[in-house]
């Protein structure tokens, strides 16, 4: 069932979360709508502008992410430690907290309600800032556009790599996988016997579905190379688990569009409080950083920011493939039943899928 918002609803949120604050009108709410890497079809993000009435500009806004009834939603979360699957928003806000205390990124605190008396969803409501709508733009947009200048990209990777050193140095954990509201019941301190056990619960989550079955994808050749990669021991050179954004992109970072002849470069004021795929690994599985990046500003700034040189081996190309695979995989399950196309996030996964089978044949593994 889709999820559907409207004003009058998220009115009452805010009158809820936020009952003597002087910006809390609700004026208008806008749908984050991307095919990001982010995008799970159990979730929904918003942009809500506020004003300190409803005949005044709007001057604050607000980030609300709403959520259907999501799977895996169990009171007993451990019974899902070796089965890939998204975050809830419980464990959205336990992770922004930990990134709050440990690091600069500018995630807000956010309000999580789970009582659906105000809107017939959970959600995850942030504290309002003093911007609009209408002054930030995603970097994503902004780089299509061509708004920034080669200086401002620049400086932009480097706040970003710096924010990702922070993360992965600053919010470790004491066992790999994904985040739990309860403590596991085995827990791995193996980051490659937890890999390869989520690894394969995507493969078979997929392969299983029907409307995959025609697309022909390489799933043998993924398990036989993944055999011999583990036999080489290619994932254990993984000493402590960081919290991983992993899906997070230049569609999750928001940045401020200074008036036309500002002197003012373009800053980032927002990361969505988006983390349906954070957990706890590899700093090398972040989307950003993809091949061909990171760009030289973005791995000048992880390394300011305290994070270690990822790719010095040959054999740490190959296991940044991997984590090309494993990202595939995720953007594919995620639109199972849903949001399937032939373009998009969806045709990405396919070919990145496939090109990435064929170079692992002969990547070395030592």
């Amino acid at each position: 069932m889709p999820i559907e918002i409207t004003l009058e609803q998220v009115q009452k949120a805010f009158n809820k979360a936020y009952p003597t604050a002087p910006y809390s009108n609700a004026i208008k709410v806008t749908e984050l709508t991307s095919d990001s890497l982010s995008y799970t079809q159990a979730h929904r993000t918003y942009i809500i502008d506020l004003s300190f009435s409803k005949e005044l500009p709007t001057t604050y806004s607000a980030f609300l992410i709403a959520a259907s009834a999501a799977p895996f939603a169990s009171t007993e979360p451990n019974v899902t430690e070796t089965t890939y699957h998204s975050n809830t928003l419980q464990i959205y806000a336990k992770l922004i907290s930990l990134v709050k205390k440990f690091t600069s990124l500018p995630f807000d605190y956010p309000t999580l309600d789970t009582s659906l008396s105000a809107i017939p969803y959970p959600y995850l409501l942030t504290t309002p800032r003093p911007i609009t709508s209408l002054s930030i733009i995603s970097l994503s947009s902004a780089r299509k556009k061509k708004i920034l200048s080669p200086q401002h990209n620049a400086l932009i990777d480097l706040t970003l790599g710096q924010m990702l050193g922070q993360l992965h140095s600053g919010v470790l954990n004491e066992w790999f996988g994904l985040p739990l509201t309860l403590e596991p019941t085995n827990p791995s301190y193996s980051w490659q016997e937890t890999f390869s056990l989520l690894i394969e619960s995507l493969l078979h989550q997929i392969q299983s579905h029907a409307e995959y079955k025609s697309l022909d994808l390489p799933y043998e050749d993924i398990r036989r190379y993944l055999s011999r990669a583990i036999a080489f021991y290619l994932f254990d050179d993984v000493e402590a688990p960081s919290l991983v954004w992993f899906t997070g992109s230049e569609d999750d970072v928001y940045v401020t569009l200074p008036p036309i002849g500002s002197p003012d470069p373009p800053t980032i004021v927002a990361i969505l409080p988006n983390l349906p795929h954070a957990f706890w690994g590899d700093p090398l599985l972040e989307s950003l950083f993809l091949p061909p990046g990171p760009t030289e500003a973005l791995r000048e700034g992880y390394l300011a920011g305290g994070g270690h040189e990822l790719v010095v081996f040959s054999r740490q190309k190959t296991k940044r493939l991997w984590y090309t695979v494993f990202l595939a995989l995720v953007v594919l399950k995620e639109r199972i039943g849903g949001c399937v196309g032939l373009e998009g996030k969806w045709a990405w996964a396919i070919e990145a899928l496939r090109e990435a089978v064929v170079t692992l044949k002969d990547a070395p593994c030592y």
